[in-house]
C-alpha cells in the first residue's frame, strides 16, 4: 500500500493529487489481515458483524483453559497412566500453557479462514492413529467447546476480518460503484478472498491483477501444478500453485488472463521469466529441461543471466559482509534502489548493524524483537531481579540499566550504585531479599571500619559514598518492595495484580530526579507496553491465576514474539524486507539471502495438532503450501532489473544445504554450460576486511622491566611461590598495584571455607594453649558456630558446611592429644619477620603461621589445609615449588617469630581439615630433618632476590606445567594475553 501511494506520487511528478482509495489485503493459506473499515460497507453493513476479541484476551482466555485442562487431566489421568508417562500433560506450567495458547489461536484463525467446522475434529481420529491423537483432540476441545462458550457470542479478529470481505463482497454485488475497483497481488484461494476477487472480477468496471502469473509454462506443466483428478498428485510446492488454485476456484483458464504491457518492454526481463519458469517447473515435467537446453537461445540466455550472481559465502559473517557491500554500492549510485529480502533475521541484523556504522539507517520491515529495546530490556531486568530473589548479579544488572534511576541523577546514582557493588555485591554474599542487601550492607561497612575488610577498592570509599549506598538500598527496597511481597506469598494471585506491581515496580525504579514516571513509555517500545500492560490490567478480561514465581516466565512466553518497527528517519533507497512484504516491490537490485534449506524455504511442518491426515479431512491446505507462497515470491523476484542470490556454506562452523531453489537453478545453468558469476568480487572484498595488514605478527609474552627501585622489598611467604612461578603476578599486583575485583554475586567458595576453619582453629588455640579441654571435639564445635557466625551471618552457610567440620572435629580430637605431647605450648596466627640481605638493599620476608607448637624438642611449624591429598603438598614443598613452610621455618631459626625465640625447628607439618573421607590428616616434611629444608629454600630465595635486583631481570609472563595446580586461576592472564602465546611458550627453568 506504501509502495502504490509512493507510485502515484512519482507519477505525478510530486504534485498534489487525490489517491483514490486503497485498503491493503494480505493474505496467505494461513493468514488474513484485511484492513476493510465499517465505512466502506456503508448504511448498516457492519450491523451484524459482532466485534472481536482482541489478540491478547483471546490468549489470556486460552492460556486459562489450558491450565485447567492440565489441572482436570493430571487429576484424572493420575500418575501411573502411561500414555501420561508417554506424552506429558501439555500446559504444565503458564507459561507453557501461554504458548500452547499462542499456537492454538493460529490454527483457530487457519481453521476459520478456511472455513473449516470446529466441530468436525471430533470425527476425525479413526482406529489406525496412535492413541495419543485421541488425547489430542480430547486437548483441541478447548477451541471447539469451551472458548466460543467463554467469548459469548464475540469471535476473533480473523472472523470479524473475513465478515468485513464477506460484507464488501455482498456490497459490490448488490451496488455496484460507478469508479473502477481493483484488487492487485493477490494469489489467495482462501474462500472469503475468493469471494470478493469473484464480486469484483463480475463488476462491468471491476479487474483483478494476479501477481507474478506464468504465462510461458507449457499446458502439460501448468496442469501438472494441481490436477483435476486425484492422480497423479499435485505439487503444492510450486511457485504457481496458489495462482493456479485461485483460478480453479473463480473457474478462470490461464489463457484467458491477459498480460499487462510493461512501460518499457525488455526483452532480458521476458528471457529471465523463461528460465525462472523452467528452473521452477514442476518435478513431474523436468524432463523437459532436455528440451530446453538443447534448444536454448544463446542471446536469450546471456540476457537472463546479466545481472545475475549467486554468492556462496564460506561463513554467515562474510555473507552479510558482501551483502552490505552491495547494498552500500547502491546507495552511493544516485536514483538506484536496492533490498535486502530474506527470513533470515540473524543476517537481517547482521548488514543494519554494518550499514549503521557506514552512517546507513536501513528500514526493517519486521522490526526488533520488544526485549531488544531499552524499555524491554529493562522490565525484563525487573521480573530477573524478583525471580532469582534479589541476588546480587541480577540486581547490578538492573541498576546500571539507563533507565533506571529511583529519582538519583545519572552521576548519584552511578556513584550510589558502584559502592553498593563494591560493598555488597563483590564480596562472599549471604543475603536474602531486600533486607538482605542491607543487613549486608551495614557488616560491610563495620568490617571495613574494623580493617577486616582488606581489597583496596572498599577501603577506598568514603563517607559520603557509603551514605549514598545506603540511601540507594532504602530507595530500592522501596521500589522492589510490591514485588518482594508478592514472590514471597505461596498462594497463586490474580495476573491483573502481578501486572500492575511490575508496572508500579517499573515506574518507581525508572523516576528520575524531580520528575514523574510518565516518560518510561514514551517511544514505539513504551507505547507498545503501555497497552499490553493495559490488556493485562483490564478488569474485563478473564486472565489466569498464577504463582509469582511462574510469572517471569509467563510474562516472557507473551511478549517474546512482538516485534515493534522503530521509527525515525531511514535510508530513502535502501531497505531490509522480509520475503512476505517484499512482494509487488520492484527495487533495481534485490540481494535474496540465507538461501538455504530450512531457511528459505522453511520446512514443512504439519504443526502439532494435526497430523497431514487430519488436515487433509478437514479441508485444511497442505504444509506444501506455504513452500509454495515463499517459492512465488522468491521466483517473482527474480524478475529484478539485478539480482544477488546468497548463501552461507557454513553457519557456527556447521555446513549448511543449498535451498532447493539454488540447487534447481545451478542445475539447469549446468546443463547449458554457464554458471552466474557476480560483477564484481564481493566475497573477496568481504574476505578483506577482516585481512592482516602484513605477514601475522604473534604476540610475545610480557617482559616488564620495572626500575629497581620500584620493585618490592618486602613479601610474604605465601607470595614467594607467585614470585618462583610466574613473576608478572608480582608486577601486576605490587608494582602497577592491580588487585582484581571478587566475582559478581560470588558465592560461598573453598576460600572462605578455609578462613572459617583457619579462624576455628586459632581461636581454639588461643583458648588452650597449654592444657587441652576435657572435650576438645565440643569445644572445637563451639567455636566452629562462632567463626561461621562471624564469617558469614548466614544459617544456610552454616548448615551446609557444619556436618564436614564435624567429622574434622572428631578426627582432631582422638588426635590432637598426641601432637600436644612433648609441648609446652602451641600459638595460632603468629606473625613473622626475617631481614635478607640483597644487591639493592635489605629485603623483608614476612609470615603468619598458623600454628606453632613449642616444646624441649624445638618447635613444630603446622599450615593448615582444607584440601584432601596432603601428598602433593608435601611433594612440592621439598621440592622448592611451594616454600612456604621451609622459608617460615627459617624466620623461626633467626627468631623471628614473635614472642618465640630463635630455636631449633623440630617438624614442618601439613594439617588437612577436608571433613570428607579421611575427615583429617597430617604429614611431615623432610623425614623430619627441617633445618636442611629451611636452609635451601633461604639459599634460593637470597638467589631470587639478587637477580630480581638486577634491572635487567624481566618479570615475565611464564607458564610453567609444573606450577599448573598452583595457577589454575590467575588474575593478570588477561593482561598478560596468555591465550595469545602460552599455547606455543611453556617454559621451564
Amino acid at each position: 500500500t506504501r509502495a502504490l501511494q509512493e507510485a502515484f506520487l512519482k507519477a505525478s511528478g510530486g504534485a498534489a493529487l487525490l489517491l483514490p482509495k486503497i485498503r491493503p489485503i494480505f493474505a496467505t493459506s494461513e493468514d488474513l489481515t484485511a484492513f476493510l473499515s465499517v465505512d466502506d460497507l456503508g448504511g448498516d453493513g457492519d450491523a451484524d458483524i459482532p466485534p472481536a476479541v482482541g489478540d491478547l484476551e483471546r490468549q489470556l482466555l486460552l492460556a486459562k483453559l489450558v491450565l485447567r485442562w492440565s489441572e482436570a487431566d493430571r487429576g484424572a489421568r493420575g500418575r501411573g497412566s502411561d500414555i501420561a508417562a508417554v506424552v506429558g500433560t501439555p500446559g504444565r506450567t503458564p507459561a507453557q500453557a501461554a504458548r500452547l495458547a499462542a499456537e492454538l489461536a493460529g490454527l483457530m484463525d487457519q481453521m476459520e479462514i478456511e472455513d473449516v467446522d470446529l466441530g468436525k475434529m471430533q470425527t476425525l481420529v479413526p482406529g489406525e492413529f496412535s492413541a495419543h491423537w485421541d488425547r489430542t483432540l480430547e486437548f483441541l476441545k478447548i477451541v471447539t467447546e469451551h472458548l466460543p462458550a467463554a467469548l459469548g457470542g464475540r469471535g476473533s479478529k480473523m472472523q470479524h476480518d473475513k465478515r468485513l470481505i464477506l460484507a464488501q463482497a455482498q456490497r459490490l454485488q448488490e451496488k455496484p460503484p460507478s469508479a473502477p475497483v481493483i484488487v492487485a497481488g493477490v494469489m489467495s484461494s482462501v474462500p472469503a478472498v475468493t469471494e470478493l476477487l469473484r464480486a469484483v472480477a463480475g463488476l462491468p468496471n471491476g479487474a483483478v491483477v494476479l501477481p507474478g502469473l506464468d504465462q510461458t509454462l507449457d499446458q502439460e506443466s501448468w496442469d501438472a501444478i494441481r490436477p483435476a483428478a486425484s492422480e497423479p498428485a499435485p505439487h503444492p510446492e510450486h511457485p504457481q500453485y496458489g495462482l493456479k488454485k485461485l483460478l480453479d476456484a473463480l473457474g478462470v483458464p490461464r489463457a484467458d488472463v491477459l498480460a499487462l504491457p510493461a512501460p518499457v518492454p525488455r526483452a532480458a526481463q521476458h528471457a529471465r521469466a523463461t528460465l525462472v519458469s523452467e528452473a521452477m517447473r514442476p518435478v513431474g515435467t523436468t524432463q523437459l529441461w532436455h528440451r530446453f537446453t538443447s534448444s536454448a537461445d544463446k542471446r536469450q540466455i546471456d540476457d537472463a543471466l546479466r545481472d545475475f550472481a549467486v554468492l556462496e559465502a564460506p561463513s554467515a559473517e562474510d555473507e552479510a559482509e558482501a551483502v552490505a557491500l552491495i547494498l552500500r554500492e547502491v546507495a552511493e549510485t544516485p536514483g538506484r534502489t536496492a533490498a535486502l529480502v530474506s527470513p533470515d533475521r540473524q543476517l537481517a541484523r547482521r548488514v543494519s548493524v554494518r550499514l549503521e556504522a557506514w552512517g546507513l539507517r536501513v528500514d526493517d520491515s519486521a522490526g526488533q524483537p520488544f526485549a531488544k529495546f531499552p524499555l524491554g530490556a529493562f522490565l525484563d531486568l525487573i521480573v530477573e531481579v524478583a525471580a532469582t530473589h534479589f541476588q546480587p548479579i541480577a540486581l547490578a544488572a538492573l541498576l546500571k540499566h539507563p533507565l533506571c534511576r529511583l529519582g538519583f541523577s545519572a552521576a548519584e546514582l552511578a556513584r550510589a550504585a558502584r559502592a553498593l557493588e563494591l560493598a555488597v555485591f563483590r564480596a562472599p554474599y549471604f543475603g536474602q531479599g531486600l533486607d538482605g542487601i542491607a543487613a549486608e550492607l551495614a557488616r560491610a561497612e563495620a568490617e571495613t571500619k574494623s580493617g577486616t575488610r582488606r581489597h583496596r577498592a572498599v577501603r577506598a570509599l568514603k563517607r559520603a559514598d557509603w551514605q549514598a549506598a545506603r540511601d540507594l538500598t532504602k530507595r530500592l527496597a522501596n521500589a522492589l518492595q510490591p514485588l518482594e511481597t508478592l514472590f514471597a506469598s505461596t498462594s497463586k494471585a490474580d495476573l491483573r495484580v502481578l501486572a500492575k506491581a511490575h508496572v508500579n515496580t517499573a515506574e518507581g525504579l525508572g523516576r528520575a530526579s524531580g520528575a514523574s514516571g510518565g516518560s518510561l513509555w514514551a517511544g514505539e517500545a513504551g507505547e507498545w507496553a503501555a497497552k499490553f500492560f493495559a490488556g493485562l490490567i483490564d478488569a474485563g478480561i478473564a486472565a489466569p491465576e498464577l504463582a509469582a514465581a511462574d510469572y517471569p516466565d509467563f510474562y516472557r512466553s507473551l511478549v517474546a514474539p512482538a516485534a515493534i518497527r522503530p521509527r525515525g528517519p531511514t535510508h530513502p533507497r535502501i531497505a531490509i524486507w522480509e520475503p512476505f512484504e517484499s512482494r509487488l516491490q520492484q527495487p533495481d537490485v534485490v540481494v535474496l539471502g540465507s538461501l538455504n534449506e530450512g531457511t528459505w524455504p522453511q520446512a514443512a511442518d504439519p504443526g502439532p495438532w494435526l497430523n497431514r491426515p487430519m488436515r487433509a479431512a478437514l479441508g485444511l491446505p497442505a504444509p506444501e503450501e506455504r513452500i509454495g507462497d515463499a517459492a512465488h515470491i522468491f521466483a517473482s523476484l527474480l524478475g529484478v532489473e539485478r539480482v544477488y542470490l546468497t548463501r552461507a556454506a557454513k553457519i557456527d562452523g556447521v555446513p549448511t544445504v543449498p535451498s532447493r531453489w539454488l540447487l534447481r537453478l545451478q542445475a539447469l545453468l549446468e546443463g547449458l554450460g554457464r554458471t552466474a558469476a557476480p560483477d564484481q568480487p564481493w566475497l573477496a572484498w568481504a574476505h578483506a576486511r577482516n585481512a592482516l595488514d602484513g605477514p601475522p605478527r604473534p604476540v610475545r609474552a610480557p617482559q616488564p622491566r620495572p626500575p629497581v627501585v620500584m620493585r618490592p622489598r618486602q613479601l610474604s611467604v605465601t607470595t614467594i611461590e607467585k614470585w618462583i612461578a610466574n613473576p608478572y603476578a608480582i608486577f601486576a599486583e605490587r608494582i602497577l598495584e592491580l588487585a582484581p575485583l571478587p566475582a559478581l554475586g560470588q558465592k560461598p567458595d573453598a576460600a572462605l571455607r578455609g578462613q572459617i576453619v583457619h579462624e576455628t582453629l586459632s581461636r581454639f588455640a588461643r583458648k588452650y594453649p597449654d592444657k587441652l579441654p576435657d572435650d576438645i571435639c565440643a569445644a572445637l564445635l563451639e567455636f566452629a558456630e562462632g567463626a561461621l557466625t562471624d564469617c558469614t551471618g548466614s544459617p544456610r552457610v552454616a548448615a551446609f558446611w557444619a556436618p564436614r567440620f564435624a567429622r574434622f572435629a572428631a578426627w582432631f580430637a582422638e588426635t590432637e592429644r598426641g601432637r600436644r605431647a612433648g609441648i609446652d605450648k602451641s600459638v595460632a596466627e603468629v606473625d613473622g619477620a626475617m631481614v635478607l640481605e640483597g644487591p639493592a638493599g635489605a629485603f623483608t620476608l614476612k609470615a603468619r603461621a598458623d600454628r606453632i607448637d613449642a616444646g624441649k624438642a624445638g618447635l613444630v611449624i603446622t599450615d593448615y589445609k582444607t584440601a584432601a591429598g596432603l601428598a602433593n603438598f608435601k611433594r612440592r614443598a621439598e621440592q622448592g615449588e611451594a616454600p612456604q613452610l621451609p622459608l617460615e621455618a627459617a624466620i623461626a631459626l633467626s627468631g623471628g617469630f614473635a614472642g618465640l625465640p630463635a630455636q631449633p625447628v623440630a617438624a614442618l607439618r601439613y594439617i588437612s581439615a577436608s571433613g570428607g573421607e579421611p575427615a583429617g590428616d597430617q604429614v611431615y616434611l623432610n623425614g623430619g630433618d627441617p633445618a636442611a629444608l629451611a636452609a635451601r629454600a633461604q639459599e634460593g630465595l637470597v638467589r631470587l632476590i639478587a637477580r630480581f635486583d638486577d634491572a635487567e631481570t624481566p618479570y615475565r609472563a611464564l607458564r610453567r606445567a609444573r606450577f599448573t595446580f598452583a595457577y589454575k586461576y590467575d588474575a593478570y592472564a588477561h593482561l598478560a594475553r596468555v591465550a595469545e602465546w602460552s599455547a606455543e611458550t611453556i617454559e621451564e627453568e
